[in-house]
C-alpha cells in the first residue's frame, strides 16, 4: 500500500501569475491598418460632403470626425455574426477586384492573378479578425480604467 505524503512534508508552490504577451495595447498589429484605413476613408467622406455643400476645411474635419464616430459606434454595436458576415463580403469583393484587375487590366496570367487574389484574401481576413480582437482589447482596457 502506497501512502500519500503528509501535508507537512509537501512544499507549498505559489501560483504563477499570468504572463502578459505585450506591454502595450497599441503594438504593431494588422487591426491597426484597418483602423487607419477607416480614419482615411472617413476623412475622405467628410471632405467630399463638405465640398458638395461648399464648406471649408474646418467643416470637413468636423464632418469626418462625426462620420468616424458614427461608424465606430456602429461597429461597436455589431454582433459577431454580422461583423464577420460583412468582413466575408468585403474580403470576397476585394479578392474579386484583385483577380479581375490583374487578369483583365494588367493582362497577367490567370494563375498569377489567382495567387494575388488569395494573398489579398488572407491578408484582409487576418486584418478583420485582428481588428475584432483589437476592439475587444480596447473595450477591456477602457473599462479597466
Amino acid at each position: 500500500m502506497v501512502s500519500a505524503p503528509s501535508p507537512s512534508n509537501a512544499s507549498p508552490v505559489p501560483p504563477t501569475p499570468p504572463k502578459r504577451t505585450s506591454s502595450s495595447i497599441l503594438r504593431l498589429r494588422a487591426g491597426l491598418l484597418l483602423l487607419i484605413a477607416s480614419v482615411v476613408l472617413c476623412g475622405a467622406g467628410g471632405h467630399f460632403v463638405a465640398r458638395q455643400f461648399s464648406l471649408g476645411i474646418g467643416w470637413a474635419i468636423l464632418l469626418a470626425v462625426v462620420i468616424w464616430l458614427g461608424v465606430g459606434m456602429l461597429l461597436a454595436r455589431l454582433d459577431t455574426r454580422l461583423y464577420f458576415g460583412g468582413a466575408v463580403a468585403v474580403t470576397a469583393l476585394v479578392a474579386y477586384f484583385v483577380y479581375d484587375f490583374s487578369a483583365s487590366a494588367l493582362g497577367w496570367a490567370n494563375s498569377v492573378s489567382l495567387v494575388l487574389a488569395l494573398l489579398a484574401t488572407l491578408f484582409l481576413a487576418f486584418t478583420f479578425y485582428d481588428f475584432r480582437r483589437l476592439k475587444h482589447e480596447l473595450r477591456l482596457w477602457a473599462y479597466r480604467k
